[in-house]
């Protein structure tokens, strides 16, 4: 095998393990992107859709407190407009389930809210309605619906926390493989770099060194070249070269 091969191959090794190293960092780092988005995604949809229904039964509360002050064209128009935003932000939520126990959270909130919802809408079409009336028979099923919601919050919040953990340490099983073949590369550059000096740098030392000590000082050329390449073809030529001159001496005596 020629000097040109086994240098071209060297690099050839080594530009295909660095290449390795960075498409495999670059997959395992756009993967982790892609699946820790999602995460983080669907949980920030379903947060901001819990605050959202807390936000209308908070102003659902708010109306009808208005209500029992007398001012029932605005507690009716804040009332419904609340209502629509609490079920659209509840459809919302459902058809985003990510997360175990969060069907039986929504489930247990849309049962609460229709209840409430059954007690209320009566009101608006009553002529009277006490704060007495609104503590003991509507504020339990609002509170309790509220509770069912927040803790759908709580969960998607808990793991939203969890996500950015996960995206931590995911970021460094991720580097692994790229540092592994990083690391490998460095090592095999090391040993190509051996590899050159001792069987291409120190063998033209040698060469030199001999073709040197034959013409300064007559010393007999006897390099050893221990690989069949132009190195070899190299000593071959330069024996050949030489030869002659070895003889020459022997003649004037």
């Amino acid at each position: 095998m020629g000097i040109r091969t086994k240098i071209m191959m060297g690099f050839i090794i080594l530009a295909s393990m660095l290449f390795i190293s960075g498409a495999i960092s670059i997959y395992e780092i756009t993967k982790l992107g892609k699946s820790v988005k999602g995460l983080i995604y669907d949980n920030y949809k379903s947060i901001e859709y819990s605050r959202n229904m807390l936000d209308a039964l908070d102003n659902q509360e708010s109306a009808l407190l208005f209500f029992v002050n007398g001012d029932t064209d605005v507690a009716k128009g804040q009332y419904f407009k609340a209502h629509h935003l609490f079920e659209s932000n509840l459809d919302s939520a459902t058809n985003n389930l990510q997360l175990e126990g969060e069907q039986m959270l929504i489930d247990s909130a849309r049962f609460y809210y229709d209840k409430l919802k059954q007690q209320v809408e009566p009101i608006f079409s009553s002529s009277g309605f006490s704060l007495g009336e609104y503590l003991e028979e509507i504020n339990s099923d609002l509170l309790l619906t509220s509770k069912h919601v927040k803790n759908l919050m709580i969960i998607n919040q808990d793991e939203l926390f969890k996500s950015a953990g996960y995206l931590e340490t995911s970021a460094q099983r991720a580097a692994i493989p790229g540092l592994i073949v990083i690391i490998t590369s460095l090592i095999f550059t090391f040993v190509f770099t051996y590899l050159v000096h001792h069987y291409f740098v120190s063998p033209i030392i040698r060469l030199t060194k001999g073709i040197n000590d034959f013409v300064k000082f007559r010393k007999p050329f006897d390099v050893v070249i221990e690989t069949k390449d132009e190195l070899f073809s190299l000593k071959e030529s330069i024996v050949n070269l030489i030869s002659p001159l070895h003889r020459s001496p022997k003649k004037n005596e």
